[in-house]
């Protein structure tokens, strides 16, 4: 099967997850994806393959050449975001790309065009699929899940040597919990690569260090008609938090290595209001002065009203993988390696966000990212280059081949 046709099979299966849910998986229809990879493993031969009762597919392939080195797995999520619809999806191929606008949904007046998104002019007689501009298209990460399958299979019908090899497809990726059910002593891999989204040319060895706050503002409701000197509006105070946040730290005047606020949510009444933030920052330090000013904004409104009306409550959700990638470099020249024997360009590229792989490299199991070529992911722009997907299986092939 080409990868083409595996990834479309893949995108047919609507798998979104759903913040909200306190089901592990949080949506059972990530479970019929899971199923279906466990069988595909299994006709290619690999009958280990299994999933977990939390949805999480393992298969492992042995080395066929007496190597008793390493054990290298690969990683993909099954699920999709949240943030757009991932059912009913239709694709649309466009064969050998000449830098037009591309027509998404003409009744919507939606559109790819290069003057808004540049990168599709170094794409120039590749292939790409995109949506039809009424849901996303789910490349993130099905793309990734094509390409390891891509690999596993056209590795076993070569009879190629390769080294032993893990492959884990988790689920709950995209709401941040994708591998708390991973079972790390069932793991026999030294080192994984997350495939996971991006341009082919990227290798990913440093993320965010990732805090969400929750921030309750507690009021004081009174009919408005007698509310002089009496009422504290919560939606008020609320505003005024906010703004007193540093203005030009949010996501949409940040780039590269600079950290953000960012309130995702904000809901309630003149009587209490809770916001929602994520609080992002490639440096722990710096991360914990934002932490240190979330705080302090906090107490100052406190001390104005004379109580406790704002309360910040910090969680910690992952931390950048490049301090656990400095200690293990031979994960990295692996990938390096790989593309030098293909005289292949690549470059090393910040994740602003974060992957399972962060999460497993503190867990015990070193992980940087690799790209699928799939841009503008998580709604209805998202496109995958056929042609970059092709690359990446020729890349993960040669780093396991002896």
């Amino acid at each position: 099967m080409e990868i083409k046709e595996r990834f479309l099979n893949y995108v047919n299966f609507d798998t979104q997850s759903d913040s909200y849910s306190h089901t592990v998986p949080s949506t059972s229809k990530q479970l019929k994806l899971g199923n279906y990879l466990v069988e595909e493993l299994k006709s290619l031969g690999i009958e280990n393959a299994k999933i977990n009762e939390f949805g999480v597919v393992y298969g492992t392939i042995p080395s066929n050449n007496n190597h008793q080195g390493d054990v290298i797995g690969f990683i993909a999520h099954m699920d999709t975001s949240p943030d757009a619809s991932g059912k009913d999806i239709h694709p649309q191929i466009i064969k050998d790309y000449q830098g037009q606008k591309i027509t998404l949904n003409e009744d919507k007046e939606l559109y790819l065009d290069p003057e808004q998104y540049p990168q599709l002019l170094q794409l120039i007689h590749h292939d790409l699929i995109t949506t039809d501009g009424t849901t996303l298209l789910g490349a993130d990460d099905k793309a990734g899940i094509a390409i390891i399958m891509t690999v596993l299979d056209e590795l076993i019908k070569e009879n190629k040597k390769h080294v032993n090899i893990e492959v884990i497809f988790t689920t709950d990726e995209e709401i941040g919990t994708g591998v708390h059910h991973v079972e790390m002593d069932k793991i026999h891999a030294a080192y994984g690569y997350t495939v996971d989204g991006g341009s082919s040319k990227y290798i990913n060895k440093s993320n965010f260090n990732a805090i969400n706050m929750e921030v309750t503002i507690k009021g004081r409701s009174v009919h408005p008609g007698s509310a002089k000197n009496k009422m504290i509006n919560a939606n008020t105070y609320a505003m005024i938090y906010d703004h007193s946040l540093p203005q030009f730290e949010r996501p949409e005047y940040t780039e590269k290595r600079e950290g953000f606020f960012h309130l995702c949510e904000m809901k309630g009444s003149e009587e209490e209001v809770h916001l929602s933030y994520i609080l992002r920052d490639f440096s722990k330090s710096d991360l914990d002065h934002r932490c240190y000013i979330a705080k302090k904004t906090a107490e100052e409104i406190n001390h104005s009203l004379g109580y406790e009306a704002v309360e910040v409550t910090l969680i910690p959700c992952y931390n950048n993988m490049e301090d656990i990638l400095e200690k293990n470099p031979q994960v990295i020249k692996r990938i390096t390696d790989a593309y030098k024997s293909l005289n292949l360009d690549y470059e090393f590229e910040d994740i602003r966000g974060g992957t399972d792989g962060a999460q497993l490299s503190f867990r015990g199991l070193p992980c940087p990212n690799l790209g699928t070529g799939d841009y503008n992911c998580h709604g209805r722009f998202e496109y995958v280059d056929v042609n970059e997907m092709e690359t990446m299986v020729k890349v993960l092939k040669q780093m396991l081949i002896k």
